[in-house]
C-alpha cells in the first residue's frame, strides 16, 4: 500500500476531484462496429446509466511514485457522477450539475457549489457535453481525431479518440485527452501541460439495472 502523509492525502484528494471532472462525460457504452466521429458522439448519449469499476494511476511531479487507487463508479445522465474509491483509503465523490461533495472515510463531507468554484464546473460541463453528444461545444473547444481500428470481428473492434484543446482555459492545463474503447470506453489518459499524467482503466461496465437504487438516489441528494 502506498504510504503518504495527511498533507499529501489532501493534495491527492484535490487532484482526484479535478481528474473526475475531466472524466465525468466519457464512461458510457459505444457501438462495437466501425464508427465515425459523429456516430461515436451519437452513441455516447444513448445509455442513461452506467456502472463499473475503475483503476487510476496519476503521475505527479510532487510525488516520487505514481498515486494509484481503485474503486467503483456510477454515471447517471440526469443526476451526475458517483465515484467511490475503496483503496488505498475510502473516498466518496459526488458530482452533480451544480454541486460537488467529497468525503474522506468517516469525515464530514465537503460540499462546493458552482458559484463558489466556477472553474471546476466549467470543466465538468465541457466534458458533460461529450457524454450528451453536444458536438457544437466540443468542436469549439477541441480538435478531435478518431482512429477506427476495426478488426475482422466486431468483438475485436476498437477505436481511439484524441482531443486537443484549442484555447484557454483548457489549453493552459490540458495537452491532450486520449480515450480508447471497444464496446465500452476502457481507458482514458489525461496529459497535462505541466507533465502530470492520469491513466484510468474502466472495467465491468454495465447498463443494468437501468434505474437508480434507493441508496443511489439518496447519494445524489445533498
Amino acid at each position: 500500500m502506498l504510504l503518504i502523509n495527511k498533507q499529501k492525502i489532501k493534495q491527492w484528494g484535490r487532484s482526484l476531484g479535478a481528474s473526475l471532472c475531466f472524466t465525468l462525460a466519457v464512461m458510457t457504452s459505444v457501438s462495437a462496429q466501425a464508427i465515425s466521429l459523429p456516430g461515436l458522439q451519437q452513441q455516447l448519449s444513448n445509455q442513461p446509466i452506467v456502472r463499473g469499476d475503475f483503476e487510476q494511476s496519476r503521475k505527479m511531479e510532487m510525488f516520487n511514485q505514481p498515486l494509484t487507487s481503485q474503486g467503483k463508479f456510477l454515471l447517471a445522465e440526469k443526476q451526475g457522477l458517483l465515484w467511490q474509491q475503496t483503496t488505498p483509503f475510502p473516498v466518496s465523490l459526488i458530482l452533480t450539475k451544480d454541486k460537488l461533495s467529497q468525503q474522506f472515510a468517516d469525515q464530514p463531507a465537503q460540499v462546493v457549489s458552482a458559484s463558489e468554484n466556477p472553474m471546476v464546473f466549467y470543466f465538468s460541463h465541457v466534458f458533460l457535453s461529450l457524454f450528451k453528444g453536444d458536438t457544437s461545444q466540443l468542436t469549439d473547444q477541441f480538435d478531435m481525431v478518431l482512429t477506427d481500428n476495426t478488426k475482422t470481428t466486431a468483438k475485436e473492434s476498437q477505436w481511439q479518440l484524441v482531443l486537443t484543446p484549442k484555447s484557454a482555459p483548457l489549453n493552459a492545463i490540458l495537452k491532450t485527452i486520449t480515450i480508447n474503447g471497444q464496446d465500452y470506453i476502457n481507458h482514458l489518459t489525461l496529459t497535462e501541460i505541466r507533465g502530470d499524467i492520469t491513466d484510468i482503466t474502466f472495467s465491468n461496465q454495465r447498463t443494468v439495472p437501468a434505474e437508480l437504487t434507493s441508496e443511489e438516489q439518496r447519494a445524489f441528494q445533498f
